[in-house]
């Protein structure tokens, strides 16, 4: 799909790849929330967030997505799968788009664990679902942020994405962590390497 180095490219995710997918994104998910609570996971969230049980979540995504609209894909460096991005249509209730609008994009994931990051993984996968997003005519693109995931602002701040104003807690046992909904309008800058 979007190609930088011969060994780096971003593709559709495939059933191998479930598992490394599950590891990611329990990494990238204990780090995220982690720093925006400013401690360790509770026991009893953090037995939830395994490369296992995101596994199991993902399975189904690859196997039997909930529509053709929804997309997973994988950035691969060598043999190897670095990092990984799900995309599908944003809910228009959510974004407070009309009934007939031209359609948000909503960036589910889009994961690269802090060992294989500044190498443009993340970049090349953001251009991927932006082509998608073109390919399907859709006018903006949408994607939630945790609140205090400073990687992460950065990366879609430079990628032309602002704050839409929306926000929502997510509950992680006795603690809540907030996340903002950031846009961009299709066509914006491109994005620092991640």
């Amino acid at each position: 799909m979007t190609s930088a180095l011969p060994d780096s490219f971003v593709r559709p995710a495939i059933v191998s790849d479930v598992p490394t997918i599950g590891e990611i994104h329990a990494t990238t998910m204990t780090s995220t929330l982690e720093a925006a609570l400013g401690h360790a996971l509770p026991a009893d969230v953090a037995q939830h967030v395994t490369g296992d049980n995101l596994a199991k979540n993902w399975s189904e995504s690859v196997t039997a997505p909930p529509s053709p609209a929804y997309r997973i894909l994988t950035a691969v460096e060598g043999a190897a799968i670095v990092g990984f991005a799900a995309m599908a249509p944003a809910d228009q209730a959510l974004a407070g788009e009309a009934d007939d609008s031209t359609g948000i994009l909503e960036i589910l994931a889009l994961e690269v664990p802090p060992r294989h990051g500044r190498k443009g993984h993340g970049s090349r996968m953001l251009a991927a679902i932006a082509d998608q997003a073109e390919q399907d005519r859709v006018a903006e693109m949408q994607v939630w942020i945790v609140v205090g995931d400073e990687a992460k602002t950065r990366f879609f701040d430079s990628a032309g994405f602002a704050p839409r104003g929306i926000q929502r807690s997510l509950e992680l046992g006795a603690e809540r962590v907030t996340e903002q909904c950031w846009y961009t309008i299709m066509g914006d800058a491109e994005p620092e390497s991640v």
